[in-house]
Order: C-alpha cells, then structure tokens, then sequence
C-alpha cells in the first residue's frame, strides 16, 4: 500500500491466544471488569483508572469516539482481557502510534502484550514507515515491555493527559526492509540445502577433515567452512546488502548491540563435535536481526528433517505445526538440560550449579547442540535449559523459544548497556513459573 492510502484504524487481527477487535460501546462493562484492578494503572500518569467513574471519563468514552479502539479478546474463554488503539495517524511521514493500552494482570507475564503489539504492529506496517509508543516516563514495567518486542528509546517529552502535563518517553519501530514471510522462507530452504551438504561431507571417503581453532581449544571441521560459505554466498547473492555474522567466517562481535540494519547470524554446524563424532544431534542455525530485533529464525536438524521455525510475533513451528512450551510447574518433574565450555577454567561453579540442579529437578539431559537444546524447551521435549553460549548458537532459538511461550532471559544480572537479546552469559529457558524455580537455584551456586 502506499501513503495515499487509507489507514484502517479497526480492523479484526487474529492471533494464536488472542483475537484484536474494534472496541464497541456495549462494551462497557466487559473491559472494565478487566480493568479495575489498581495495580494495573498504579504506574500510569492517571492511576485512578481502576475507579470505574474514572475509567468511563478517562479512558472508555475516548477510545469509543476516537474510533481506532480495539479490545483483545481470549481465544480461549471468548473473555476481554485488555484494549489498545491507534492514534496520531500522519500520512506525509508514514508515521502512526500504538497507546492507550493495557491488559487484565492475569495476562501479565510478556506473551499476550507481546502477541498484541506484534498484531497490531504488522497491520500498522502495511502503512507506516515508523511507529511509536508513549510511556508515562515512570512506568518501568510498560517501558521494559515495549523495549523487549524491540521498540527503541527516542526522547522524553512533555504530554497534556486530561488537562495536565506528564513526562513522556518515546519509543519507536520501524518497518523491517524486507518481508518476514519471505526472509523465514528464504532462511528453511537455505538450512536444507545446509543439511544437505552437511551429510553430504560425511559420506566422502574418511569424512570431513578436522582441526582445533582459538589456541587448539575448539573443534571445527572442513564441513564447517563448507556449509558457512554455502549460506554466506545464498544471503549475499539474494540480499546483498545486508550484513552476515557467521561463527566460520565472519566472527566480528564488535558493537553487536548498536548495529543497525539487516543483519544475519548463522552457525552452519551447530553441534560440530556431534557431528564430527558421528552422533546424529546438530543443526543449521540462521537467524535474521533488523535494527537488535531477531525477526525470524530457523534451526534444522537434518539427520531427522526436523525444522524448528519462527517470525517475530508469529509463534513457533515444528516442520510446520505449531509447538508450545510445556506447562510443568513442579521442578522435580523437570527435565533439564545445560553444555561445558572447551575452555575449563570455571568447571567448579559449573558443577556446583549442575549438582544443585539435579538435587532439584528429576534428570539431566546432555546432548551437545545449544540451538536443539533451547527449541526442544520450546517444544516441550525439555523443560529447563541454561548455560553461557556464543551469539550464532542462540539466536535463532532464543526468538523459537519465545514465540513457543517460553520465558527466556538470565538468571544472573545482565551488564548495563548490554543488549539482553545478544547477552551471553547466564542463559536461561523455560516456562514462566519453572523459570524463577531454577533461577532462584542457579543463584545458590553463586554463594
């Protein structure tokens, strides 16, 4: 579409837990049953919202008669659990912004309001260039929201709400420069044809030669450099333009979190002592960021033609079939599973964690490719995963995982002005009430 077009403020967005429809004036008294809880407006410029006089004034008429209100609605339970809308609509700069939004704190937790900005986000684009969030300056919890489906921090400014001024700050998203669809599309058929020559090499006569990188320390074979440059070359010969980080052939990490633009980080064999080893458990591992925003990502085990697949806001398949986190809220029933790093200098803290682990949990599982370890969490095959990684060996699964409703983050503070989507150290995944579980024992080893 172009700018001439008209922008459909109300449309109906269908997503895998919730469904966005215009907001209607029989309405009423659905949302604000959903909205009445204090703690939901505790941090808001107007925190009197809960109160259902305030509620209709101050909120409910205005999104009725702004015309551009839409109400999520449980997929499930056919309930209101929340409301958001389009405002500010500037057809010259292709600009639009998302506001006016909460949701019922039972769906609380980043998947729904995820789900909902990802809805509204992909309808917004086939308009807008850029599109922008205003958060009361105070409100941490709603900031740190906007900020995790990759919204960037502009400015802070001055807004009238209901006839007084409150400091803002503004974030934004920008249109991705090329379809997600076709990228995720782009990225399966370049990972099989990864697969494919992967077990191509180990029917040469002796196999794949092998050698030790970084002071004799770390394994990689002629397969590696063979399948990082078959997916190099694909990417550059279709989007030439774009940047490639490649575990082989390119390893430049320098400033990853500031980097703007297209940029691709592939792992060609994950799992490489797998591999060289004859054990059938490794993977091709490509993922697409714009701007520090994974937006989609594949990883493909090709001895089994398994195809862990995911686009931003768009969840997380398995050879095309949706798959979800499991939903295990008793540690001791958990499966969990971690890796060892070739250089063994911290091996003490890592056994006192693995020790603390199996005290608590029902088994271990070891099995040596980070990107399958992550999507068998996202697939409910595992129940935990954690351990310090390398950027080509998550960033794939870290966007499969989410998308399957895992909770991924780490269990030890992330250093100020890191990026958290590019943070190594400390990873930790698994669904949201097994997460804090194992955190709060991983942080035991730390005494």
């Amino acid at each position: 579409m172009t700018k001439q077009d008209n922008f459909d403020f109300q449309p109906t967005l269908e997503g895998r837990t919730i469904t966005l429809r215009p907001l209607q004036p029989d309405d009423l008294e659905s949302l604000y049953a959903a909205a009445s809880d204090p703690l939901i407006w505790e941090l808001h410029p107007d925190p009197q919202r809960y109160q259902r006089e305030a509620f209709e004034a101050r909120y409910f008429n205005g999104a009725v008669t702004a015309g551009s209100a839409l109400v999520a609605i449980d997929n499930a339970s056919g309930e209101i659990v929340g409301c958001s809308r389009y405002y500010e609509w500037d057809p010259v700069a292709e600009e639009v912004a998302i506001g006016f939004t909460f949701l019922a704190r039972s769906r609380w937790g980043g998947a729904t309001n995820r789900e909902m900005k990802m809805l509204m986000l992909d309808h917004a684009f086939k308009w807008a260039r850029r599109v922008w969030f205003h958060i009361g300056k105070d409100n941490l919890r709603s900031r740190r929201g906007t900020e995790k489906i990759g919204a960037r921090f502009s400015h802070e400014s001055e807004k009238e709400i209901n006839g007084q001024l409150h400091e803002y700050a503004y974030y934004y998203v920008d249109r991705p420069p090329a379809s997600v669809s076709e990228v995720l599309a782009f990225s399966e058929q370049v990972a099989r044809d990864a697969g494919a020559l992967m077990l191509a090499e180990l029917q040469r006569d002796e196999g794949p030669a092998a050698h030790f990188k970084h002071d004799g320390q770390e394994l990689v074979t002629e397969a590696d450099i063979k399948v990082d440059k078959l997916i190099c070359d694909a990417i550059r010969a279709r989007y030439p333009t774009h940047q490639i980080l490649a575990e082989e052939s390119a390893p430049d990490l320098t400033q990853l979190s500031e980097r703007e633009g297209p940029l691709w980080i592939i792992d060609p064999i994950d799992g490489t002592v797998n591999y060289a080893h004859g054990h059938q458990h490794s993977a091709v591992s490509i993922a697409w960021v714009v701007d520090g925003v994974v937006q989609s990502g594949v990883v493909y085990n090709p001895y089994n033609n398994e195809m862990f697949a995911a686009a931003r806001g768009k969840g997380a398949t398995l050879n095309g079939e949706s798959i979800h986190v499991a939903q295990k809220t008793d540690l001791r029933r958990a499966l969990f599973a971690t890796g060892f790093p070739y250089i063994k200098k911290d091996m003490a803290l890592l056994v006192r964690r693995v020790g603390l682990m199996l005290a608590h949990c029902a088994d271990l599982r070891r099995m040596g490719s980070a990107a399958l370890d992550i999507c068998w969490v996202a697939a409910g095959r595992l129940d935990v995963y954690y351990e310090n990684l390398s950027v080509w060996d998550f960033a794939a699964a870290q966007l499969i995982a989410i998308e399957a409703g895992a909770r991924y983050g780490h269990f030890l503070p992330v250093p100020d002005g890191v990026n958290p989507v590019f943070h190594n150290k400390n990873i930790l995944v698994s669904n949201a009430t097994l997460y804090n579980k194992a955190r709060d024992i991983l942080l035991q080893a730390e005494d």
